[in-house]
């Protein structure tokens, strides 16, 4: 692989990028123009939509009027109006004998039927309001109503039960707008059509109506040119949105490749991530710690390490490891940006020099910003990797005037936030300075405790959350110090797993628990199973069924008087290797938990897999019950899950009534916790058994 210090070149670096940029920017810019193109087309569309729906609207209103003073003609039997050359007496009512009357006043006057009437009405409509219309039918009785071929086949359609037909037609070169709604035969229309063979409710024919949609056309062009207009304007403004932040990003792109030049131009470089080494770190750090102006003038130290990162190259390779170192580099050179340099200084150590800080909360951002940087995803051939990463901070004068003493105090902030919960990266103080003589002081009496038999084991009850009986008891270890007391785990696991001395400090747990079974057994004492924690260091070493099957034979116990309790994140650690670890404890007997379940990440279709009997809910989910709302639908989850997948569920840490009801109403079975028992002496959980029995 060709190492990035080797394959830079200062000259042509950005081109691959700014022809990226600038395709992207033109994808940008068309597909803007588009979503404009599009939107304003919508927009018209539904000013159309909405101006033949008023349109339609008017039409409908017409017809409802000509309809009203049809129905009030019809109910009347006719009117009679006075003859005239435009209104001669109707021929088809010829037949009537009371068509004609003269008044005794002289005036001859003639019946008009609803149909004459109606026809007499449209021409007025059409001079007064511009709206026109004709009845028409399939059976027509004057040849003025004889449908044309488009009210045919509206006839045809409402005969057919349509409630309405409409359409635009281009008439003398106008657009309009054609409605046809049914006339319907009514009783009193019987007298004249009668002999036509129509039946009452029958459809007789048809109303139709017509719009002229050159003024709703006109009503609505303002409106149109009004979109179209800001259409427009929006688009000019986005294109000048896209480019000023092309000129910002090549601004931006401008002062890393600045950076990145004067960067490169300096000595002792890193051969394979391209970042300055340990040597050029202590040289610039130094540089700065004599340059400042005063007392309030900062210089941060950030110690980044990769967690894991050996297994991860063992797994992958050496030459995928490398790759991932250089992923990491490069982001951190883009996270740290103009505020300061990125070094490595191996083993999966990276280093932030930050001279330009203010204050202490910025380079607590900025380190933010350098771990999400370095925890982000790394795609690989293999798949997709993820990075976890702790972090120290060490700001100068306060933490130090020189170089080795800034250093080694960021590096206590950084094993001060790897073996803390929660916060990832740390700022150096001076109890951490405390904390971290008194570690090694611990580490070194925790050695001796192994040999000075320091350590002993209680037992914490695990009851039956309706028989109240006890169930099994979780095997707690502690620590006898002769100048501190008696510390709890708390105090030293943590200490152990960093040292490793969790591996003999474990098996001296398994030794112990075990030989402590067999003796109860050989005082014919009925004991439930016994849970051991196993450590993270424990449960991957590759001999451990062997080294159970060896404890359980020279002790006598059966295995299944043990069980082994495993925390989440240890299982997700490798899941092939857990599931192999796992098959083969169950197969010797063993009855195996998942400790502090709903911390961690599980995937359902791993945990499916697992030969599991059980689901130990943390107690940081039962410590706010029953109020939070969160604890509350997780643990439920967790409970129903358990329930699938038919494993016991066991709540830790119940501490008031209050939780066990809500747990015990939850569906939850076994409990353990203070409500029922502190961790007790073996003496005093024998006699808790004898009481229980």
């Amino acid at each position: 692989m060709q190492p990035l210090a080797q394959s830079w070149q200062p000259q042509g670096a950005g081109l691959p990028r700014r022809r990226s940029r600038r395709w992207l920017l033109v994808g940008l810019a068309i597909g803007w123009t588009l979503l404009l193109l599009g939107g304003l087309w919508w927009n018209l569309e539904r000013s159309r939509a909405n101006t033949l729906a008023l349109a339609a609207a008017q039409a409908r209103t017409f017809a409802d009027h000509v309809l009203v003073y049809r129905h009030w003609n019809a109910k009347h039997g006719g009117i009679y109006v006075e003859v005239s050359d435009t209104t001669p007496p109707n021929p088809y009512l010829a037949h009537l004998p009371e068509r004609d009357i003269l008044t005794p006043s002289g005036r001859h006057l003639t019946l008009v039927n609803p149909a004459y009437m109606m026809r007499e009405i449209f021409p007025l409509e059409q001079q007064m309001f511009g709206l026109s219309g004709r009845i028409t039918a399939l059976r027509p009785l004057n040849p003025k109503n004889v449908p044309d071929s488009w009210e045919q086949g509206a006839l045809q359609a409402l005969s057919a039960g349509a409630p309405e037909i409409s359409s635009i037609a281009r008439i003398d070169g106008r657009e309009i707008l054609r409605v046809m709604r049914p006339l319907l035969m009514q009783a009193e229309c019987l007298f004249c059509h009668a002999h036509q063979g129509y039946r009452l409710g029958e459809i007789r024919g048809g109303l139709s109506t017509q719009v002229d949609l050159r003024p709703w056309w006109a009503a609505g062009r303002v409106h149109r040119w009004g979109m179209a207009s800001g259409a427009l304007v929006l688009w000019f403004l986005g294109l000048g949105g896209l480019w000023v932040a092309d000129r910002q990003l090549r601004r931006q792109e401008q002062r890393r490749l600045r950076a990145e030049e004067n960067l490169r131009y300096l000595a002792h470089y890193d051969s394979l991530t391209g970042l300055a080494n340990q040597s050029q770190f202590f040289g610039k750090l130094d540089l700065f710690l004599k340059q400042r102006r005063g007392p309030a003038d900062l210089v941060a130290v950030v110690l980044l390490d990769l967690e894991d990162f050996r297994r991860i190259n063992n797994a992958l390779g050496r030459s995928l490891g490398d790759k991932l170192l250089q992923i990491g580099a490069q982001r951190l050179r883009v996270a740290v940006g103009e505020f300061g340099w990125a070094f490595y200084f191996g083993n999966g150590v990276f280093s932030l020099l930050l001279p330009f800080v203010n204050e202490a909360s910025e380079a607590g951002s900025l380190a933010q910003r350098a771990l999400a940087e370095l925890q982000r995803p790394c795609l690989l051939d293999q798949g997709e990797v993820h990075l976890n990463a702790h972090g120290g901070i060490a700001l100068a004068p306060q933490d130090g005037l020189v170089p080795v003493e800034v250093l080694r105090h960021a590096e206590i902030a950084l094993h001060a936030a790897k073996g803390g919960e929660g916060e990832r990266v740390r700022f150096f103080n001076q109890a951490l300075g405390i904390q971290a003589v008194e570690r090694v002081r611990l580490e070194a009496d925790l050695r001796k405790a192994l040999e000075r038999d320091e350590l002993f084991v209680l037992y914490q009850p695990q009851v039956d959350g309706l028989t109240g009986e006890v169930r099994g008891a979780e095997a707690l270890v502690r620590w006898r110090h002769p100048a501190r007391g008696v510390l709890k785990p708390d105090c030293f696991i943590a200490l152990a797993e960093a040292s490793g001395l969790i591996v003999p400090l474990g098996e001296w747990v398994l030794w112990s628990v075990c030989r402590q079974i067999r003796q109860w057994r050989e005082d014919q004492l009925v004991v439930p199973p016994i849970a051991v924690n196993l450590a993270a260091a424990q449960f991957r070493q590759v001999n451990l069924p062997l080294l159970l099957s060896r404890i359980l034979k020279e002790t006598g116990v059966e295995a299944c008087s043990l069980a082994l309790e495993v925390t989440e994140g240890v299982l997700m650690y490798d899941l092939e290797q857990a599931r192999s670890t796992l098959v083969a404890l169950k197969k010797m007997g063993l009855h195996l938990a998942v400790d502090d379940f709903g911390t961690g990440y599980s995937s359902l279709s791993y945990l499916k897999n697992f030969p599991l009997d059980c689901l130990k809910i943390d107690r940081a989910f039962v410590r706010d019950l029953p109020g939070d709302a969160g604890s509350a639908a997780i643990i439920t989850a967790v409970v129903a899950l358990g329930r699938s997948l038919g494993l016991l569920t066991l709540a830790e840490g119940v501490d008031a009534p209050e939780q066990y009801e809500f747990l015990r109403r939850s569906g939850c079975t076994r409990f353990q916790g203070f409500l029922f028992s502190e961790p007790l002496e073996a003496a005093d959980f024998v006699a808790r058994l004898r009481r229980n029995a």
